[in-house]
């Protein structure tokens, strides 16, 4: 009988050293609601874009992947626009269709106040030189607390949208160190 209460008490004792409650010296923290990762998402609108395209995609022609740029400052990537950027070109391998990347400044003509824009002419000479069908582009804005990113596929021969999608993330602190800091003069790219 000794055995047994000394096992309960040894069991529910170390059934309170949970590591929620090993924190003796601060107040318990309490759950937030669950924070939405930045690679799930990025899978999903990939595969958005895929499924949802009006053209079918062919795996054997290739889809370009542009930087994805910030809204408000459409000249230049990030960080963050970068890793988006990659994160796409790896999810659309994945789904077993060929991919190429296109490096912004080669290859993005930028207008103010009217997004990027793949040139004509370099988009008819870059999907004919890769056998290229699509090409994924997008931006996105930051607020206080969240960056929206808004994904397109566009057809290589005239850029007619195939798909589009979005979503918003988090701005946590491994966000926020992605993106470009603002000034009082304007965007800084911090590399």
């Amino acid at each position: 009988m000794k055995r047994l209460f000394l096992s309960t008490v040894l069991f529910i004792g170390l059934a309170g050293c949970s590591p929620e409650s090993l924190n003796i010296y601060s107040e318990p923290v309490e759950k937030s609601e669950v924070t939405v990762e930045l690679l799930p998402e990025v899978y999903r609108a990939a595969d958005t874009l895929v499924m949802t395209s009006n053209q079918v995609l062919d795996q054997n022609a290739s889809v370009l992947v542009a930087s994805i740029v910030d809204i408000d400052a459409l000249e230049t990537s990030s960080t963050f626009g970068r890793t988006v950027s990659e994160q796409l070109s790896g999810r659309i391998a994945q789904l077993g269709y060929s991919v190429s990347e296109v490096k912004m400044r080669d290859s993005l003509a930028v207008r103010p106040r009217q997004g990027e824009l793949m040139l004509s002419r370099d988009l008819a000479f870059l999907a004919g030189r890769q056998n290229a069908q699509a090409v994924l582009t997008g931006t996105y804005s930051i607020s206080e607390h969240s960056v929206f990113v808004n994904l397109r596929l566009l057809r290589a021969g005239d850029g007619r949208i195939l798909s589009a999608t979005d979503f918003r993330i988090e701005k946590d602190a491994d966000i926020a160190s992605m993106l470009p800091k603002k000034t009082n003069g304007g965007w800084v790219l911090v590399q």
